[in-house]
């Protein structure tokens, strides 16, 4: 039966990467089947989670007091998918022990198996995005690229519908495979043919970040790295330099200079951002407990800005987003789970340094909350349900280690 709820949660997993409005059908059909056949057992565990019961009751809430309900029930919907996955991941992962320890991702058997797939599912985008950008006929959209400002006529994207998100997607990979690189000379992989597709997976994924072009991308994975290396282990250090040279040297010596700091007062994008920030406080002023309501942003903007007339999913900035959709409600909700889950990941690490899965997600939360300050790609649809699904698998694992 474990065996048999894995490969749902394989599929879900390459839906996610390669058709994300699959995916949440094919979520809500899980959770479905679950609550039909009877078992409870995903509303067994999300009664369990304090923190998982506490984000729900804060987002029904606010969309109970969003002033454009219908906009906010539907994007509601798929965050309720978010949290039954992250429930049904969490419920029915199975974990198989190859030998000793139990902590190091290596010696996770299904765990090996769901990289695999991951994987072939990410190359399979790489050459989508690759195929994008030597395709003549595709033409880029304008608000994707400064073309007045640098030497940029296409991005790359792939199935992830929008640069900026694709770039966190593949910053997700990286980190996860710097985290098993960094363990392959303590721990024997016994899979030679697993190493070399995780190193070919590597080495693409720095060229297709190079090609998203999304500034945002690169320093927040650059920066986590560099962070992580300070605080925890040196050896993330040289990662996070062989990354920068990467792709900061590519950008110029190919003279597009997206990195070039002294374009960044005449960048539109940067300009944009700040005026959806300021707009995004005065919203937040008017509407501080309870929110608008999520998906609704873009039907405020033009009454608090004279500058923002085009349609705007985001205003670029997690933080800002959370508190505007949600209010103080939601926002202490994101708080309180935000420290909870620092401290517990701090524990667990302190507790045995050979955890190197507790070291990724601490990693991957480092990259995420830097990427937050200048961008909302985290809340986007595509990557709402990756994150959870990585959640749902980190809580199955702790669930696990418990029993």
């Amino acid at each position: 039966m474990s065996e048999e709820k894995n490969y749902t949660i394989y599929i879900l997993i390459v839906l996610s990467i390669l058709f994300i409005p699959l995916a949440y059908f094919y979520a809500i059909y899980l959770l479905l089947r679950d609550l039909i056949s009877k078992n409870y057992k995903v509303t067994r565990y999300l009664k369990s989670n304090k923190y998982l019961l506490f984000i729900s009751i804060s987002v029904l809430i606010s969309i109970i007091f969003s002033k454009y309900i219908q906009i906010s029930s539907f994007f509601g919907v798929m965050i309720f998918a978010c949290i039954g996955t992250i429930s049904y991941v969490a419920a029915n992962f199975g974990t198989e022990r190859i030998s000793g320890r139990t902590n190091s991702i290596c010696y996770d058997y299904n765990l090996n198996k769901l990289l695999t797939i991951v994987y072939i599912a990410t190359l399979i985008s790489y050459f989508i995005g690759v195929f994008q950008m030597i395709d003549p006929v595709y033409v880029m959209p304008k608000k994707w690229v400064d073309m007045n400002e640098y030497n940029l006529k296409k991005r790359m994207f792939s199935s992830f519908l929008n640069p900026n998100v694709f770039g966190f997607y593949i910053n997700i990979i990286i980190v996860t495979i710097c985290t098993r690189f960094n363990m392959y000379k303590s721990e024997k992989l016994e899979n030679n043919k697993f190493k070399i597709l995780e190193k070919v997976t590597f080495i693409i994924s720095i060229i297709c970040l190079f090609f998203t072009f999304s500034r945002a991308s690169w320093v927040s994975l650059v920066s986590a790295l560099f962070l992580i290396g300070v605080v925890f282990d040196k050896k993330y250090i040289w990662f996070s330099i062989f990354i920068f040279i990467c792709i900061f040297g590519a950008d110029a010596l190919l003279g597009i200079n997206r990195a070039d700091v002294t374009k960044l007062s005449e960048d539109s994008s940067l300009s944009y951002r700040i005026e959806l920030w300021k707009t995004s406080l005065k919203i937040i002023k008017d509407n501080l407990v309870t929110g608008i309501g999520f998906g609704t942003f873009y039907k405020y903007t033009g009454l608090y800005s004279d500058v923002i007339k085009k349609y705007i999913e985001h205003c670029h900035n997690i933080y800002l987003q959370i508190l505007m959709d949600s209010g103080l409600v939601g926002f202490t909700v994101f708080l309180t789970t935000l420290y909870s889950s620092v401290k517990k990941l701090l524990k667990e690490y302190f507790s045995d340094k050979y955890n190197k899965f507790s070291i990724f997600l601490i990693l991957l939360l480092s990259m995420t909350l830097i990427h937050g300050l200048v961008d909302s790609v985290s809340l986007t649809p595509q990557i709402m349900m990756i994150l959870s699904l990585i959640a749902g698998i980190s809580l199955a694992r702790n669930k696990k280690q418990k029993n």
